[in-house]
């Protein structure tokens, strides 16, 4: 899967830490990018690996409280 190791990488680094979207997606890229088209793509392959991640207990998701900006965080479970 792309972008598994990084992410994986980065979030067993800071187990106790929450991540959202925005910050696994430039940790997995590690580049600029040229336009919106290539950041989905980066995005939606970050998304498959968390689903995988969270189907297998490894990774919690934590949606955001009602009233708030609909932005989920992603936990490394301890």
């Amino acid at each position: 899967m792309k972008y598994a190791r990084e992410v994986m990488d980065l979030m067993a680094a800071f187990p106790g830490r929450d991540f959202k979207m925005n910050d696994l997606v430039n940790h997995a890229a590690k580049v600029q990018f040229a336009n919106r088209r290539q950041r989905d793509a980066v995005r939606r392959a970050v998304d498959r690996v968390l689903k995988s991640l969270i189907s297998t207990g490894t990774v919690i998701m934590r949606p955001s409280r009602p009233g708030v900006r609909n932005i989920a965080v992603y936990r490394w479970k301890v």
